[in-house]
């Protein structure tokens, strides 16, 4: 039985079995696997999924800020000011700094991001299909459920939660644009 369901008494480390059975290394492999088929259906873009998200979120929320974006993308603030430069550097994206608060810059999708986003709508959505074919429909269905479920339970123990707030405001905002 898994080292980590708690058995057997705990008095010595887990072997490699259990490792390979353990929550923790089975998500961190799927996020290797994501991570990689990402690679392989967007690798000509020249963009990771941390900038990916970044750029969608950037569009869908003109003129956010770094910590702002940092929230509804559940990155860390460090990492987001390297991924606002790169996105910058390459022209998808520019940075103001507002008049009313000149502490922060605030960003915007270029024509040339706006135009990656179109060019990539078919390889994203492949990235999808590719990480859950081996699942079947229901199989697929239950998988995403329980995974938004585990991820949702434990948002506040992450080094960088989702602000659930701002994305529960961003999603009604666009319920009401809707009607």
């Amino acid at each position: 039985m898994a080292f980590w369901k708690g058995t057997r008494k705990n008095v010595t480390p887990p072997k490699i079995d259990d490792i390979y059975e353990s929550p923790a290394h089975l998500i961190r492999r799927c996020q290797q696997i994501s991570v990689s088929l990402f690679a392989d259906e967007l690798g000509e873009l020249g963009l990771t999924p941390i900038q990916y998200a970044s750029l969608l979120a950037i569009r869908d929320h003109p003129e956010i800020d770094q910590r702002s974006l940092s929230k509804i993308i559940a990155i860390d603030r460090s990492t987001v000011g390297s991924v606002l430069r790169t996105l910058e550097g390459k022209k998808l994206i520019y940075r103001t700094v507002p008049r009313d608060n000149l502490r922060i810059k605030t960003a915007l999708i270029s024509s040339a991001g706006e135009e990656l986003l179109n060019r990539s709508i078919e390889a994203i959505a492949e990235v999808q299909r590719r990480i859950l074919e081996p699942l079947e429909t229901n199989e697929q269905q239950a998988f995403l459920s329980l995974l938004s479920k585990l991820v949702a339970v434990n948002n506040a123990h992450s080094r960088a939660p989702l602000d659930l707030k701002k994305r529960e405001d961003y999603l009604k905002n666009e319920c009401e644009d809707n009607v």
